[in-house]
Formats: structure tokens, sequence, C-alpha cells
């Protein structure tokens, strides 16, 4: 299945770190393609314990779009992610996480038609901005260097106030939104 990340998760470094430290298989993150989320923006109005900080979050703006990577994973790699962002369900199958799984339609950058693709939503989402930490932000702008995604992209990512904040927390301090 395609997934779009737009966080953290564009950092396959990061991702590698969460999921080293968690005893767990981290998903192949570095073949991405930079892709585009029309009629979406980037915000950062959830807090993580993890990060010390906002979290990147997609919220419906028409006219809009988020820059990102597709990367095609299979389940297991998938239920990584939903741990690692703080996705669960409940019995009824209802998202009740700090993510939800949506589908949307990205358009790679340069050749190909538009795919569709999974990527993550906050489900409890607060109205104001929470600044992410410097640290957060840095692997967001990594990612998108690494990714090849516009200037105009960074540029943006560079424009979000953020907060001298501290390093992610490891293991059994508070990591319980590793997230985007």
């Amino acid at each position: 299945m395609w997934y779009f990340a737009y966080g953290s998760n564009l950092n396959a470094k990061a991702v590698a770190e969460w999921t080293r430290h968690h005893g767990l298989r981290a998903p192949t993150l570095k073949t991405g393609k930079p892709g585009v989320l029309d009629n979406y923006r980037l915000c950062f109005p959830l807090y993580s314990d993890f990060w010390g900080g906002g979290i990147a979050d997609i919220v419906y703006d028409p006219g809009k779009y988020v820059a990102g990577a597709l990367y095609e994973l299979n389940d297991a790699e998938l239920k990584v992610l939903d741990t690692k962002v703080g996705r669960k369900l409940d019995a009824g199958g209802k998202e009740i996480g700090l993510y939800k799984r949506i589908e949307v339609k990205i358009a790679p950058l340069g050749k190909g038609e538009p795919v569709q693709a999974m990527t993550y939503q906050g489900v409890s989402v607060e109205k104001y901005h929470i600044p992410p930490t410097k640290h957060y932000m840095d692997l967001l702008i990594a990612g998108a260097y690494m990714h090849g995604l516009s200037m105009m992209w960074i540029s943006y990512l560079q424009s979000f106030s953020t907060q001298i904040g501290r390093k992610p927390r490891g293991p059994g301090q508070g990591d319980a939104a590793a997230n985007l």
C-alpha cells in the first residue's frame, strides 16, 4: 500500500531510531518519492511528550497543499508506523488514538499519475498552534531535503515558530506519542 509521509516519518533516521528504542523493525523509508497532497495544509496542533512540543498534522483547506514522500509499505511496516504515531482502535474498530488513517490522492512530483495512498491525521485536534521543538522541525527539514522537496516547501517549514525544547525521550520516559 502507498503511504504518504509529511512529518517526522519523512526522516528515515528518526523512524529507525524510534523503532530501535522500541525493539521493532524499521519500515523501509529510504526510497520515498516526492509528492503533493492538494487541498490540505500542514499545522502543529498536537502535543507530544516524546518530542516535547507540537507535532505535524494535516487539515482540509481548499487551495493549499502539503509536500511529502510516498512509500510503498507492507502491512507489517504500516503496523509499526501505527504504533509509532499512536494509532489505536476500540473494540468496534473506531479510531481512538492520537492519529487515524485516512485515504488521500497524492500527485507524484515529476512524471506519474496521482495515486491513492494512506496517511495519518489527528483524531482530537486542538485549534491552536503548538510550537514544535527546533529538533523536531530540523528532522522534518532534513527529511524534505532528503526527498528533494522544493526549496519553497523547505522555506515554508522554516517559517514555523519553534521552541528550544529538548531531544526526544527514550523508552519509558513519556513516549506515548512519537508521532509524525
